[in-house]
């Protein structure tokens, strides 16, 4: 089953999306009025769904060659594993810090990733913020799930930056600030 979610386009993707949805029995859709941004819109989508495992693919990605569902569902049959993708290692603040340094979380990056619904719906619900699964990666993690590491990139390639061009994220400047000393402070300890 596809869950296509229209996150207040008001285009002619919108039109496109529903004669999708009009013509193929497994297609289903989801229009919002507004762009409720990344995070709640992929809510929606987990939400939606009726599959044990879901996989979420940004609008601004695109798959290159198949086999890469197959590979990443394996990695489910241990009962741990909550989400499968593209690892990264993130500040407090969901910023991507440099290899090494000491990390706020573990985090599977939403534009390709497959997860475990049941786990998804016990912990913290995706956000509206830049990095969207932060909060729930770090709640993940403080129940002991695994979060597993794939080269998702091997066979879809995300062009990044969407609609966050558009809309941007939303973070105050106090945050954007906290983060930059938090990169600042991480690098500094490196090189010591």
């Amino acid at each position: 089953r596809l869950i296509l979610i229209d996150n207040g386009s008001h285009d002619s993707s919108t039109d496109y999306l529903r004669t999708v949805v009009a013509r193929h029995g497994n297609v289903s859709g989801i229009f919002n009025y507004k762009n409720r941004y990344h995070g709640p819109a992929m809510h929606q989508g987990i939400v939606a769904s009726n599959t044990r495992y879901v996989f979420t693919l940004d609008s601004d990605s695109a798959v290159l060659r198949t086999g890469f569902l197959e590979a990443m569902l394996a990695q489910f049959s241990n009962p741990d594993t909550y989400a499968v993708g593209s690892l990264r290692f993130m500040d407090r603040f969901g910023f991507d810090l440099l290899p090494g340094t000491r990390c706020y979380t573990h985090y599977i990056h939403p534009a390709m990733m497959l997860l475990d619904r049941a786990k998804y719906l016990t912990l913290t619900r995706f956000i509206h913020h830049g990095s969207p699964c932060l909060r729930n990666m770090y709640a993940a993690q403080r129940r002991g799930y695994r979060l597993c590491d794939f080269p998702v990139q091997d066979f879809c390639l995300h062009l990044g930056r969407g609609t966050c061009s558009r809309y941007g994220y939303g973070l105050s400047v106090k945050t954007l600030i906290e983060s930059y000393i938090s990169k600042w402070l991480s690098l500094g300890s490196r090189l010591h």
